[in-house]
């Protein structure tokens, strides 16, 4: 059965009609444009939650919002209805999706990617500020921590209740922006970065993997099972798709979000995840 997807905040009149009573599994979830559109268009795209199969009926509560880091999530004011929902319905697991525009945002603003300088500029490693880097995955563990706390808040409805991370997948640096009413209209949040410092075409998705893993480590240490916290690893779980392409390429709609057959093989692994949970 298809995972019902309810978007209070996108889609409020669908929480008119929704009764949590009528499902098997209920689900929390908060995060990104991997738990709800891809961008702001007049129908829902493809992502993460509306790809997952279980064999009983399930409902997600999603909180998730295009474009929100992981300190927006953890704010009072974005965080608000997450954080509610938390206290006043019982989820079977809470699920997260996190840190991959605050990754984004830092590479398109110039605060990690730098120009080879002194260092070999055929080496990877000499086009990124590492100590910005390290930065960032000690904000992002900050954050994680913060929303963690919530579960044991002593209204909380939930302190038992499994989290859910993932990991995302490596994104190809490409000229493939993201669409808004179906015009190329968002991005790209690699390619031109990587371009500005004269990072070499051959070297330029090796970069990123290496970023993304080091940034990645924020969310893989939180993976504690005697604590209730559970990461999927996700990497590599997708067929990157083709430099320089602009549109449509194997499992990514674009540069940094995965078609329906990408999301799909991101939704197996963390199906089987829940399954282990008692979810499914």
């Amino acid at each position: 059965m298809k995972n019902e997807v309810i978007y209070p905040e996108l889609q409020p009149q669908q929480m008119d009609q929704f009764n949590q009573n009528s499902y098997s599994n209920l689900l929390l979830a908060e995060g990104d444009s991997w738990f709800a559109w891809g961008y702001l268009n007049l129908n829902p795209s493809p992502n993460v939650l509306t790809s997952m199969d279980f064999a009983k009926s399930t409902a997600t509560v999603s909180y998730a919002y295009s474009g929100d880091t992981v300190g927006d999530m953890a704010r009072m004011t974005a965080g608000a209805g997450f954080r509610l929902e938390m206290r006043n319905r019982r989820f079977k697991a809470m699920l997260l999706s996190g840190g991959g525009n605050d990754l984004f945002d830092a590479i398109r603003f110039g605060h990690i990617l730098q120009k080879a300088g002194a260092g070999n500029p055929a080496d990877p490693d000499s086009y990124v500020k590492w100590g910005a880097v390290d930065d960032l995955v000690a904000y992002l563990s900050k954050n994680y921590a913060e929303m963690i706390s919530w579960r044991s808040h002593a209204l909380s409805m939930n302190k038992t209740t499994p989290y859910v991370f993932h990991t995302y997948d490596w994104p190809m640096p490409r000229p493939a922006k993201a669409e808004v009413m179906g015009m190329p209209a968002v991005g790209t949040w690699l390619y031109d970065p990587l371009r500005d410092v004269e990072a070499p075409e051959d070297l330029r998705h090796e970069i990123i993997k290496r970023v993304a893993n080091r940034v990645l480590k924020a969310i893989t240490v939180l993976h504690d099972p005697a604590a209730g916290i559970y990461v999927v690893d996700t990497r590599g779980s997708t067929t990157p798709a083709l430099p320089e392409t602009q549109g449509d390429s194997n499992d990514w709609a674009n540069e940094v979000h995965p078609n329906s057959s990408g999301y799909a093989k991101v939704a197996r692994l963390i199906c089987a995840q829940l399954a282990t949970l008692g979810v499914s």
